[in-house]
């Protein structure tokens, strides 16, 4: 039960770091170097690629202690707990399709984690 707490925790570091990825890219182009630099250290961008870096190292703590394919299937979560955060978030237009597949891979997640 402690490494699909963790796990779970992972998910949401995730989440984090996807969002400030978001945020922190409105008004930014990937135009040149220099501005993919400075974009990076952007002030929310550079916190989303810290975020990351400790959800993997937390990953890589958990699936040192267990099967990979006994908490892999939890990691699938992190797409339909996106699509709700972009839709309440960001204000964006989740397609009837999407939440069919979102419902998909929830059921997917109940069926591999038994």
């Amino acid at each position: 039960m402690k490494y699909i707490l963790l796990t779970l925790v992972n998910v949401l570091l995730l989440l984090m770091g996807q969002i400030l990825f978001k945020i922190g890219m409105k008004g930014k182009t990937f135009d040149s170097f220099f501005g993919i630099i400075k974009t990076m250290f952007s002030s929310l961008v550079l916190p989303g690629i810290i975020i990351y870096a400790l959800a993997t190292v937390l990953w890589l703590y958990i699936i040192s202690k267990i099967p990979i394919n006994r908490v892999y299937p939890i990691q699938a979560l992190a797409y339909p707990m996106m699509l709700v955060l972009a839709k309440y978030l960001f204000n964006e237009n989740i397609t009837v399709t999407r939440w069919i597949g979102v419902g998909t891979i929830l059921i997917g997640v109940v069926v591999v984690s038994r």
